[in-house]
Parts: C-alpha cells; structure tokens; sequence
C-alpha cells in the first residue's frame, strides 16, 4: 500500500529509480552470497613442548613446510606463541606431520579446521 501511495504522488519516475535501486542491491547481495560460497576454509596449528622436557630445538614438518619449535612452556600456549612450531592459513583437511629435535622423533596425524589447534610433542 504504501507504494502505490508514493507512485501516485512521484509518479514514473520514482517507480523506474525504485526498480534500479532494488534490482543493483539484489544484484551485490548475490553477488556477495555466491563469493562466500567458494570461500576456502583454513586454521592454524601450534606445536610445543613442556618446560623440562629436555628437548632441543625442534624442527616440526606440515605439508612440506618447516618452522622449529625454540622455547618451551609450563602449560598450553596460545596459538600462534612466540618459539613454538606455527603453521597459519592450512587448508581444512587431514595432514600428517614429522618433528625431530636430532635425538627424538615425533609423527602423527591432524585434522585442520577453522580456528586453532594446540598440538604438543612429548
């Protein structure tokens, strides 16, 4: 109702604008819908190791990429922590993965899903 009361008092030229307008949001929304449908989903994984733990530096290996774990804490760090193994931006999937600090060795499986994972080697 209250449309047609605006068409009666702007006439055409409000209805054609109206329609503009209604059919570029309708076509962002849908565009915007459709780009986060393809959207790849990744996390992010930390490595670490308990204080006392003996170990030395610790080279962590996740599909095909390094990165060492260099300090050790007394409970869970965050993720992402200064001195522990990071891997950022891994595509949501099932990987398995290798460490050795030269003396031990560690590998495993781990499933990746958004978020963060805490992982520790001991």
């Amino acid at each position: 109702m209250p449309y047609i009361f605006f068409l009666c008092i702007f006439g055409p030229t409000f209805n054609l604008l109206f329609m503009k307008k209604m059919i570029l949001l309708f076509g962002l929304g849908t565009a915007l819908f459709l780009n986060s449908c393809n959207k790849v989903k990744t996390g992010d994984v930390t490595f670490w190791q308990q204080t006392g733990s003996g170990y030395g530096v610790t080279v962590v290996q996740l599909n095909g990429v390094t990165s060492n774990i260099t300090s050790e804490y007394s409970s869970v760090p965050a993720c992402g922590k200064s001195g522990c193994a990071v891997f950022n931006g891994v595509e949501e999937g099932t990987y398995t993965y290798s460490a050795s600090d030269g003396t031990s060795s560690w590998e495993g499986t781990t499933v990746i899903t958004e978020g963060c994972k805490t992982i520790q080697l001991y």
